[in-house]
């Protein structure tokens, strides 16, 4: 009989694809291997119990249609898929040793730090705007001060919301970062 582990909302707390990938990994070397992604996955990731192994981990966007050698290809290569969410593939490759390079580029890492800048530009304008809305509304007579500051606090909730969820990008991207940078220095010592 198997049994089966679960985790609620992981890309919310593992918004990088990168940290994801190191969450998935260190899941696995406790005996947890994510054994299917499908449509309730960003809600809810099940995972099988069972001995301790060695995963790497690799999430790829692909836009559809998908080539037809797309899948025969990657697995002719040793790479395992565990499924996909609309146009994101994740893959999983047992190893020993050595941690294998991932067959990607840093397309879904590029596209979390351009979602982390556009977020924090968004926390800028809308915090802007809400100072300067707040200042009309406080410095002026000509309208009612009720005109200025209802739209000033719903643009200060953007702006925090905005704030908040920049910050948990960059703090996945710089999770995954130094993770991967401490895994490359423990690799390099142990090869000296």
């Amino acid at each position: 009989m198997s049994t089966t582990a679960t985790s609620w909302l992981v890309p919310v707390r593992h918004p990088s694809p990168d940290d994801l990938e190191l969450w998935l990994e260190e899941k696995a070397a406790r005996g947890e291997v994510l054994n299917r992604v499908n449509a309730w996955s960003p809600l809810r990731m099940t995972f099988d119990k069972g001995e301790a192994g060695r995963y790497r981990y690799a999430l790829e966007r692909r836009d559809k249609p998908v080539p037809s050698l797309y899948f025969t290809a990657r697995q002719d290569m040793g790479w395992e898929s565990v499924g996909s969410l609309s146009n994101i593939h994740v893959w999983r490759r047992a190893y020993t040793g050595e941690r294998p390079a991932g067959f990607i580029g840093e397309d879904l890492g590029r596209r979390a730090a351009l979602v982390g800048i556009g977020l924090s530009v968004v926390a800028t304008i809308a915090l802007v705007s809400t100072v300067a809305l707040g200042l009309i509304a406080g410095l002026t007579d000509f309208a009612s001060p009720r005109d200025f500051w209802i739209p000033a606090a719903a643009l200060g909730v953007i702006a925090v919301g905005a704030g908040v969820a920049a910050l948990i990008v960059g703090t996945s991207r710089r999770a995954a970062t130094s993770a991967t940078s401490a895994t490359s220095e423990e690799q390099e010592l142990v090869r000296s």
